[in-house]
């Protein structure tokens, strides 16, 4: 596997960083599909969907205002968030996702004291691809995810990828009257 940790192309075996790294074909054959499916093969990670605190080895954000700085540096293709929602994207729409433990402060700055994750989007091909997922479940989930890349010319090319998530019902029914069942209820 290639990864980007320090910033150069290199493969995961000759980089010196506590690194897990997943690739989209590895997130699909894991059924790693959120990033707190990630914590369960990454050591050390700690995931709190309800306040989006993202935490490595002991070290992250103990407060829940976005604006204050995190111990986790998040990247999405180089740029820096506070949100580690994007994470756990479709593997049709990440090409992979990185996860450094420890200090990254050389490279990724003040807010990586614990830890950096890294999100790499699928690039366009030079060939041309489609593919188009459809997932239905239990509780009202569907889940529709479609990704469209191709050469324009010969040195121009687009990617065109989205999806649409949805959990109509939640997991437990409120015996209140009037009061909405709740328990997962997503639109994405």
């Amino acid at each position: 596997l290639v990864v980007t940790a320090e910033k150069r192309e290199q493969s995961m075996q000759d980089v010196p960083v506590a690194i897990s790294a997943f690739g989209a074909k590895q997130r699909d054959i894991k059924g790693i599909n959120t990033i707190q499916d990630m914590t369960n093969f990454t050591p050390g990670l700690i995931y709190t969907s309800t306040n989006d605190r993202a935490s490595l080895r002991g070290i992250g954000r103990l407060t829940n205002i976005h604006a204050v700085d995190a111990a986790v540096a998040i990247y999405i293709d180089g740029v820096y968030t506070t949100s580690t929602i994007l994470a756990g994207a479709p593997p049709l729409m990440q090409d992979r996702v990185e996860v450094l433990r420890g200090p990254q402060g050389t490279l990724y700055g003040r807010n990586s004291i614990g830890g950096t994750i890294n999100n790499i989007s699928a690039r366009p091909t030079s060939h041309w691809y489609g593919e188009v997922r459809a997932i239905g479940q239990n509780y009202g989930y569907s889940n529709f995810q479609a990704a469209l890349s191709g050469p324009i010319t010969s040195n121009l090319k687009f990617r065109l990828s989205g999806y649409k998530l949805d959990q109509r019902e939640g997991f437990f029914h409120n015996v209140v009257p009037g009061m909405p069942s709740e328990g997962g209820k997503r639109n994405e």
